[in-house]
């Protein structure tokens, strides 16, 4: 069934008002009808079905049939990840909103290729998480962060929060770092946390200083295994392995 964003100030008590770019789509695109189903949600974990009642090419509106509330997450997982050249973090976008992610903060980094993200491209990766959040049935929106300089990160985190930082030198047994996998499984906690970070690196990889500023802020370095994977590749598969660590895609 068709799933629609509204802004939560357009549902009043029983009865829904869609306006301006998604109700064009609704009528135009869509070709809904007076008595048709749909679903509809609030990007604040509420999910809508509606029918609709009234249609014109400005506004569609109706009345609400069933609400339903978000199911919640078995841990809110953020990820910090630099932003490499070209379109990849769009796609990146659509992927994180796709899995389950919470939040994305675009990270710059000291070998950061992209320093500067204008603001066109940062509301076009809002209007991504909303269109994903739409195709994917997500009953809320992706927040994404305006882009946080590597040094203000690594202290805004919880200690309270599986914190990880990816990195390809974390293969080195002297110093006692582990695979992901082995993070999770040694961290006796891990059930009750809430919570968990991410910190993706760019192209050039992260240096030294940085990593060694990452774990006195008690963020563990961890490999991702043999191969050197792309930023969008690290990125994604950290995502999903720590989500599933946590029992994200089990059914509930």
């Amino acid at each position: 069934m068709p799933h629609f964003f509204i802004p939560p100030k357009n549902i009043k008590q029983s009865s829904f008002v869609i306006e301006g770019a998604e109700a064009h789509h609704l009528t135009n695109v869509r070709r809904v009808k007076k008595g048709d189903e749909i679903r509809l949600f609030d990007g604040t974990g509420k999910s809508y079905l509606v029918c609709i009642e009234n249609v014109d090419k400005l506004k569609v509106s109706g009345r609400i049939i069933k609400e339903e509330e978000l199911k919640p997450t078995r841990i809110k997982l953020n990820v910090y990840q630099s932003v490499p050249k070209g379109e990849r973090f769009d796609w990146l976008v659509e992927k994180f909103t796709e899995i389950g992610v919470s939040k994305l903060f675009p990270l710059i980094t000291e070998r950061s290729v992209v320093k500067k993200v204008p603001e066109s491209k940062q509301k076009r990766w809002e209007r991504l998480s909303l269109s994903s959040s739409q195709q994917c049935l997500r009953q809320d929106i992706m927040e994404i962060s305006t882009p946080i300089e590597f040094n203000a990160a690594v202290k805004n985190i919880s200690s309270d929060a599986f914190n990880i930082i990816p990195w390809e030198g974390a293969s080195n047994i002297n110093k006692g770092w582990e695979p992901l996998y082995g993070a999770l499984s040694s961290k006796a906690e891990v059930t009750k946390l809430t919570q968990a970070n991410i910190f993706i690196g760019p192209e050039g990889g992260f240096t030294m200083d940085e990593i060694k500023l990452a774990e006195k802020s008690g963020i563990i370095p961890v490999s991702l295994g043999q191969r050197i994977l792309r930023v969008e590749t690290a990125g994604l598969v950290s995502a999903i392995l720590v989500l599933n660590g946590f029992g994200e895609f089990i059914s509930k």
